[in-house]
């Protein structure tokens, strides 16, 4: 492993990039919970929106971070040398230091004397604004005169524009000069679809270190950049032009920027300068209000500081204590990434160029794992209101809008049924109520979508796992239909089968018979659904457990277009999948063997002896249009064969849930590593969706495997769970978690209190070698396992830490 990108400086996650402009497609999210979605690079690249139909700046893809010419610019015109771009002109080294949503990018021009700091957050009180500064530092042993010139292209429309009525939908511009920059105002919103009468804004302003506006500014593209000339080589800098005085004057009809002229100064040596620069839309705030909230660099600082404060207490929820620091702090990241998700969706990041917004239905059900853990009340809110995109048939809305019970029904209209979606939503419901005791969430009424039917959620998770049960393939497994958690398997709709998802939903069903006997709910229909699940169960563990030549045994995970087995022997080499052995083992079909055996397979398979980390299927060598695109992709990459985190993730808690803690360990210490070794990941801290074959980082930051990661952690690993709202301790730690310290800790939540659990190891014994015999509270000893509820309810809550000792004794 080899983290050659950056270090960490401090336990909240803050870390610190040399020179990572050096590479090609870095960027980092800014955002607040209700307004601006921003992308950043070490230079200043990257988008600022709203939506896919409000732009600030000109929409970003991944290889627009370091091919476009468009990005939050800063020219300074040396007097007697020329100008330079402090964003992403010549550097002899680079800087990125960032913490929980700010990030502040350090350039150094040796030749002419200065270092440039920029800072980039977007501030938690909600205004739909990006705040940035710029230091200016001489470090020269002479006075430079400079004349700094900041400049933004608005590109202030839909993303849809891009391609389509660039040039008309520009003629709706009103270009208005602001004593403190520049504010467009297009007459229009266009889409031939109905155009609609725009009240939406978009704003470049800005101030000096000592609050005072621009000289003037240059407001459109032409004027700034010169004819023939471009955003790399503009006219108004490198000929240092004067700028537009007036604040009454105006242009209409034109390609608009924030090219904000301040004042030439001399700046002495070891003497610095800053500028603010505020980059915004409003729909229903003047710019001029919200200018005035930060219209000062106390008012700015202020805000960073509660910045810091509000994501650091987001990340508090769950902490650990751990022999590896490194891990500790990257966990703080992980525990971040859902939240991130719940903002952006999966498509406002530059990796994430697909979609129009808007999470999907297995997205909004599995990023609550994380979130109802960290705040459950909020959390009950949201799955309750979740269930209103349940069919009658028990299908689903696809997509879901950013408010509480928005949904919609396809991605870009185009119809499709994921067969997997019904099982995601009692796998959370279940967690809620184990946390918490609730089971009357159960009985809360929902409409179901596009209906006006309203119904019990009990009701809609039946109907879910009913629906599977009318779609049965010829081999006795569920209908693969559009697609399961594999979105690349969608050209299988008529014959194809998952066997991988078959088994989730019975192991689903055999949980929810347990709920519902705890409950005491209508016996015959308990006894039903275990009678579906015993028998499905039964016939995968029998007729889809397969063995190949080399002796290794798995489970078959699919049937193609064609009615044949995809896994097994093949002329091309043995076809293996992950996801056919996680859901068996998750779900509790496979024997204790059989995951024993089907994780050997893995490894002789899966298991990538350079890169070291479980592929999600083996070469196929070949397109498979029987089964779906994915095979069509390069090997190695997304759902073709690439080290996928979020079934790697669901993988190892299926190991650890299945008490192969060892083996769970492995995996997840695969995947940490994948991500550390940043020579290869070149990612900052945290979880890309995926690593392809050259062991990079791909679709950073909006990716379920977060969850599932913090979710195993937390309730595996250290084994803090809910049991009908008492609390279970079941760790399933490893002796190596132990190598440099006797003690490792986590701290969490439950039933709303603080708690901090110390597992206490002096011997260092390895997993199946201890057990629990004696626990304490705050000192003072607790009997028995599970921790009844009340007992908690009786300890202090905020700001108390309640602290729980458990040493863990040799077993005899």
């Amino acid at each position: 492993m080899s983290n050659t990108l950056w270090k960490f400086l401090d336990d909240t996650g803050t870390f610190v990039a040399k020179n990572p402009h050096r590479l090609s497609r870095l960027s980092f999210p800014l955002a607040n919970e209700e307004g601006i979605l921003s992308s950043i690079s070490p230079t200043m690249h990257g988008d600022i929106k709203i939506d896919q139909y409000t732009f600030l700046t000109i929409p970003a893809s991944t290889e627009d971070l370091h091919d476009s010419r468009y990005n939050r610019n800063f020219w300074i015109y040396i007097d007697g040398y020329s100008a330079w771009s402090a964003a992403s002109g010549e550097t002899d080294k680079s800087l990125v230091e960032a913490g929980m949503l700010w990030h502040k990018s350090i350039r150094v021009n040796k030749k002419i004397g200065l270092k440039a700091e920029f800072l980039n957050f977007v501030p938690v009180t909600n205004e739909p604004v990006e705040l940035m500064t710029i230091e200016l530092t001489n470090i020269s042993d002479k006075t430079l005169k400079i004349t700094p010139t900041a400049a933004v292209p608005i590109y202030g429309r839909s993303a849809d524009r891009l391609r389509d009525h660039r040039h008309v939908s520009s003629l709706l511009n009103r270009i208005k000069l602001d004593r403190y920059g520049v504010i467009v105002t297009p007459t229009m919103s266009f889409d031939e679809r109905g155009h609609k009468i725009n009240s939406t804004s978009y704003f470049v302003l800005g101030y000096d270190s000592l609050g005072k506006p621009p000289i003037g500014s240059f407001p459109t593209l032409l004027e700034y950049s010169g004819e023939g000339g471009n955003l790399d080589k503009p006219e108004s800098v490198l000929k240092n032009k004067k700028p537009r005085k007036d604040s009454e004057f105006s242009r209409e009809g034109k390609e608009a920027i924030g090219a904000l002229r301040f004042k030439t100064i001399n700046l002495s040596p070891r003497k610095s300068v800053t500028y603010t620069i505020l980059m915004g839309i409003t729909k229903k705030e003047r710019p001029e209000r919200i200018f005035g909230r930060f219209d000062s660099r106390e008012k700015v600082k202020a805000a960073l500081t509660l910045n810091k404060k509000f994501w650091t207490e987001k990340i508090n929820a769950i902490k650990l204590s751990t022999y590896d620091k490194d891990f500790d702090r990257w966990m703080r990241w992980v525990t971040l990434q859902p939240t991130l998700r719940k903002i952006f969706g999966c498509s406002f990041l530059p990796d994430f160029d697909y979609g129009r917004g808007g999470r999907g239905w297995r997205d909004l059900w599995q990023d609550l794992l994380t979130l109802l853990i960290i705040n459950p009340k909020e959390a009950r809110n949201n799955l309750v209101n979740n269930f209103g995109g349940v069919r009658t048939d028990g299908s689903n809305a696809t997509i879901i809008g950013k408010n509480p019970g928005e949904f919609i029904p396809d991605r870009n209209n185009i119809s499709r049924v994921w067969m997997d979606h019904g099982v995601w939503p009692f796998k959370t419901v279940n967690l809620y109520i184990n946390q918490t005791g609730d089971t009357s969430i159960l009985f809360e009424k929902v409409p179901y979508f596009e209906s006006g039917r309203i119904d019990t959620v009990l009701n809609h998770i039946l109907l879910e796992h009913k629906r599977p049960f009318t779609k049965i393939g010829r081999h006795g497994n569920f209908l693969l239909e559009g697609g399961d958690w594999n979105d690349g398997l969608d050209m299988a709709r008529e014959k194809g089968e998952s066997v991988a998802f078959t088994a989730g939903y019975a192991g689903n069903l055999t949980e929810l018979t347990q709920l519902l006997e705890k409950i005491n709910y209508k016996k015959e229909i308990a006894k039903e659904l275990r009678r579906k699940a015993d028998r499905v169960k039964k016939y995968i563990r029998e007729k889809e457990w397969i063995t190949v030549k080399s002796g290794h045994s798995f489970f078959n995970g699919y049937y193609d277009n064609n009615g044949k087995r995809v896994e097994g022997g093949h002329k091309n080499g043995v076809r293996m999948t992950l996801t056919g052995q996680v859901f068996p083992i998750m779900s509790g079909v496979a024997t204790e063997e059989q995951a024993r055996e089907a994780y050997r397979s893995a490894k002789r398979y899966l298991w990538d002896k350079n890169l070291r980390g479980f592929r999600l299927n083996t070469d196929f060598k070949e397109t498979y249009p029987e089964l779906g695109r994915a095979f069509s992709f390069a090997y190695g990459e997304k759902e073709n064969g690439g080290f996928f985190s979020h079934m790697n993730v669901m993988f190892a808690n299926a190991l650890y849930k299945g008490g192969l803690a060892r083996e769970g360990y492995e995996v997840l210490d695969s995947i940490y590593n994948m991500c550390m070794n940043t020579k290869l990941s070149k990612i900052y801290p945290g979880l890309p969706e995926y690593f392809n074959s050259d062991g990079r980082g791909m679709y950073h930051y909006l990716t379920g495997s977060a969850s599932w990661f913090v979710l195993t952690v937390l309730t595996q690993v250290f084994g803090i769970r809910g049991d009908m709202g008492n609390l279970l301790i079941e760790p399933k730690l490893v002796k190596e978690q132990f190598e440099k310290s006797k003690i490792i800790s986590i701290e969490t939540y439950f039933a709303g209190r603080k708690i901090k659990i110390n597992y206490i190891n002096p011997h260092k014994l390895d997993y199946g070698k201890y057990t629990i015999k004696e626990i304490s509270i705050n000192g003072k000893p607790a009997a028995g396992m599970p921790i009844k509820r009340s007992l908690f309810l009786k300890l202090a809550s905020k700001p108390s830490i309640n602290t729980i000792d458990i040493p863990l004794i040799r077993l005899t």
